[in-house]
């Protein structure tokens, strides 16, 4: 994502507190038609493309005005903006309201994915919750505060958009699970899970404040910033982070510096949703020894290419490219594009497909507004949005390795290293 947050001034303010109810109201009303006026005239501007994907856009404003004027409520709003939004078939654009401290920022230390239906745990976070409990890799969580797994997922199927694709779905199948999970910092969760002799468990966990957490600006939801370096065995390099913002680029920088000599370097940015695609970029400069044709961004009136110039010391053995269902934006942009130049091997499962750049508009309600601005191709022209990064090397999690300690994607990895295949 790249945003250029825009501060909308509007003209009708509230003067008083006397003011009376049904002026309130109706102040409440009128900003509510200016911020759908505002977002459909965002998009019948900069939308990249001009046929909108064969929609009548003026067509659309008239289907939803009606729905948003006799709306009563932010929460109602907000469902149909999203779902006019929705009509394009597209990632970036939505409309929601920003809460710093709101409910994503909690975590029990764990994340599952939807293997053959069931919602295995394939990370457990030493030192949080879920741990100290005795969850383990490989378990399936069965419930969530009594609410079964099965039923969870059937919701996240009916709120699905027409034609979404197999692993779009699962995408959001494993999303809908992860929101479930976390919370407010302090709160609790109950879960029901079958164990490693798939025995039922009961516990209740309290959520823990997730580590590095970032605000870019008021009117974005909170981004958590993590970074890994390390050897491994067989003086391999392993670097993970958790999104493409600062201070990655710099971490990245100095870990490769420390790594010149390793046979090869995994890049696990599995679960990575995304971020700034300059960080991408800066990293795929300590990778290149050579001035390189990177990627290509469709606005409506031009394209842009990028190319990027290699940057002090460099790195040039092999890089593998660690991806899964979650990887969306900027993280695809840059396992595909790494992946079109021949600088790295993708190995994991189908991205989500969700490419931006994007840009965003505060409203005159208050919502913020995301909007994609360009299409995202590589340097030999393949759109990502609604496609994803298909790796060279299909490896999915599997239950049995995740209970005996092993993680086959990053084992898969370090052997191509050593072996080259």
């Amino acid at each position: 994502m790249v945003f250029t947050w825009l501060k909308w001034f509007c003209s009708i303010c509230i003067a008083s507190l006397s003011l009376s109810g049904a002026a309130l109201a109706q102040d409440t009303a009128d900003l509510r038609i200016a911020s759908y006026e505002a977002i459909w005239q965002t998009v019948h501007e900069q939308h990249y493309d001009s046929t909108f994907g064969g929609l009548d856009w003026s067509a659309i404003h008239d289907k939803y005005y009606d729905l948003v004027k006799h709306t009563d409520d932010e929460t109602g709003f907000l469902e149909i903006v999203n779902r006019m939004l929705g009509e394009l078939g597209l990632s970036h654009y939505s409309v929601f309201r920003a809460e710093p401290d709101g409910p994503a920022t909690g975590t029990v230390g764990l994340e599952t994915r939807i293997l053959d239906g069931k919602a295995v745990i394939i990370t457990i976070r030493e030192g949080y919750p879920a741990a100290q409990a005795g969850l383990r890799e490989g378990y399936i969580v069965e419930a969530i505060d009594d609410i079964p797994v099965e039923k969870i997922l059937s919701d996240s199927k009916k709120k699905e958009l027409p034609n979404v694709s197999e692993w779009r779905r699962q995408s959001n199948f494993d999303r809908s699970i992860r929101n479930r999970l976390r919370g407010t910092p302090g709160t609790s969760v109950s879960l029901a899970f079958l164990d490693g002799t798939d025995s039922l468990r009961r516990t209740t966990l309290l959520r823990k404040e997730r580590p590095g957490k970032t605000i870019l600006d008021k009117s974005l939801p909170p981004f958590f910033v993590e970074f890994q370096a390390k050897r491994i065995a067989d003086n391999i390099g392993y670097i993970s982070f958790s999104t493409f913002l600062s201070p990655v680029d710099e971490r990245f920088k100095q870990a490769l510096e420390g790594m010149q000599d390793v046979r090869g370097i995994i890049l696990d940015i599995r679960g990575n949703p995304g971020g700034m695609h300059t960080v991408g970029e800066a990293i795929v400069a300590k990778l290149i020894q050579k001035p390189t044709l990177f990627s290509v961004f469709k606005y409506r009136d031009r394209k842009e290419e990028v190319v990027i110039q290699p940057n002090g010391i460099t790195y040039a053995g092999p890089v593998i490219v660690l991806i899964d269902g979650q990887n969306a934006s900027a993280s695809e942009r840059f396992a595909a594009c790494l992946q079109s130049i021949g600088r790295g091997v993708v190995i994991g499962e189908r991205s989500r497909g969700a490419v931006g750049p994007s840009d965003g508009e505060v409203l005159p309600n208050g919502t913020t507004f995301q909007y994609l601005t360009a299409q995202s191709l590589t340097p030999d022209g393949i759109v990502l949005e609604g496609r994803g990064v298909i790796p060279d090397i299909v490896v999915k999690p599997d239950r049995e390795a995740l209970l005996h300690g092993n993680d086959k994607p990053l084992d898969r990895a370090v052997k191509y290293i050593k072996t080259g295949q």
